[in-house]
């Protein structure tokens, strides 16, 4: 039924009609008008009953690729990844993993599981580069939870036994390379590498205030970014230079470095004749000791980047929810090697190719100077002689 409103209004207006035919017609529109509405109701509920069959349709076809995946996820996804994928996912070249896993090849018992070693390798970098859990990968991997986590430490112990292949203290030869670029970059003489001490947080553990845990990565790399010397520290221990004595290091690098040579740390280690660290007086400093202070901390960056790209590509450090320490330990240690090999491989972007000026540096007397102060102020000088050269 389709009413004329120009006919309802004459209806209305027309003195003949009578007021009963008036209501019936009005009646009548209101019915009109409420059926429409009726119908346009029934029309909304209809398309979303069907938005609603499309949502469940599409959750099950999802839940059900998710289901293939998981069952097949490394076999017929990762195999596939391209380069790019592998930056994406796991901050290092698809032909670094490959170099990985032939190496690891080498060392692994043969038969020890019927998981192949390059699924294994991908399964641990996974977890590795993301703060995935092992429910996480077990679930998309389409394994049991037990398994990935069999998996993880297995290839973390078998990493940090790699360590001395990897970090080790670099030869004179080497040390002379590392002396002679940073005096060439920086105007600092006879630096051999740089030492700092990173904190990672173990969520695992909480301290008394109910906040993750703290433990110390303390670290000594050269100009390459390569860690050549690592210790980590006990959980819980946040000074640098407790930690710095409680390591080898402390007790042997008059061993590994000449009365000439040092590395160079922040203003919370202990000054040493073969460790250097910046000015610090409660009174102003000259403006000699404040050239040498800026000198030495921009000599200084490398360590910083070293551990910047450490954390930034293995995102488990920075989140470890391992319990207990021996492990917490090993998965740190195998991340430091697996930094070396990555950087082996394929260097770092930080780097930029400068020209080497052949400055060896200074050498300097011992029987003249003989305290660790006297070294520093020795090196200032030199720094502020040069520098106004």
């Amino acid at each position: 039924m389709d009413f004329d409103k120009e006919l309802l209004m004459e209806l209305f207006l027309d003195d003949n009609v009578s007021n009963i035919n008036r209501l019936i017609v009005a009646a009548a529109n209101v019915i009109n008008e409420n059926n429409e509405n009726i119908s346009s109701m029934n029309e909304i509920i209809m398309k979303e009953d069907a938005n609603q069959i499309i949502k469940t349709e599409t959750r099950e076809f999802v839940r059900r690729s998710l289901s293939y995946r998981s069952k097949n996820f490394y076999e017929d996804i990762v195999v596939k990844y391209t380069d790019e994928d592998y930056a994406e996912k796991f901050k290092m070249k698809k032909t670094t993993i490959q170099a990985l896993i032939n190496h690891l090849r080498e060392y692994i018992k043969p038969c020890s599981s019927v998981i192949p070693l390059d699924k294994k390798v991908h399964i641990f970098l996974w977890l590795l580069t993301s703060d995935s859990s092992y429910s996480d990968v077990a679930e998309l991997f389409g394994m049991h939870k037990s398994s990935v986590s069999y998996i993880f430490h297995e290839l973390a112990t078998l990493l940090s036994e790699q360590k001395y292949h990897f970090i080790n203290w670099p030869s004179l030869e080497e040390q002379h390379v590392t002396r002679i670029k940073v005096n060439s970059r920086f105007g600092f003489p006879n630096c051999v590498g740089f030492i700092d001490a990173c904190r990672l947080r173990v969520r695992s553990k909480t301290n008394q205030k109910g906040k993750p845990e703290i433990i110390l990565l303390q670290a000594v790399c050269d100009e390459t970014l390569m860690f050549f010397d690592i210790h980590i520290g006990q959980i819980g221990s946040t000074h640098k230079n407790r930690v710095y004595r409680e390591s080898q290091l402390a007790h042997e690098m008059k061993n590994f470095i000449d009365f000439d040579n040092h590395i160079l740390g922040n203003s919370e280690y202990k000054l040493k004749k073969n460790l250097i660290t910046p000015f610090t007086s409660d009174i102003p400093l000259t403006s000699e000791e404040t050239k040498f202070n800026e000198i030495h901390w921009k000599a200084s960056t490398y360590i910083g980047h070293a551990f910047e790209i450490l954390k930034d590509r293995f995102k488990k450090l920075n989140s470890i929810d391992i319990n207990k320490t021996d492990a917490i330990n090993t998965l740190i240690c195998a991340a430091c090697v697996l930094h070396n090999f990555v950087l082996l491989h394929e260097g770092s972007n930080y780097l930029k190719e400068e020209a080497v000026i052949n400055n060896d540096g200074v050498t300097i007397d011992p029987n003249l100077v003989k305290t660790a102060a006297e070294k520093r102020k020795f090196l200032c000088s030199y720094i502020n002689y040069m520098d106004g050269a």
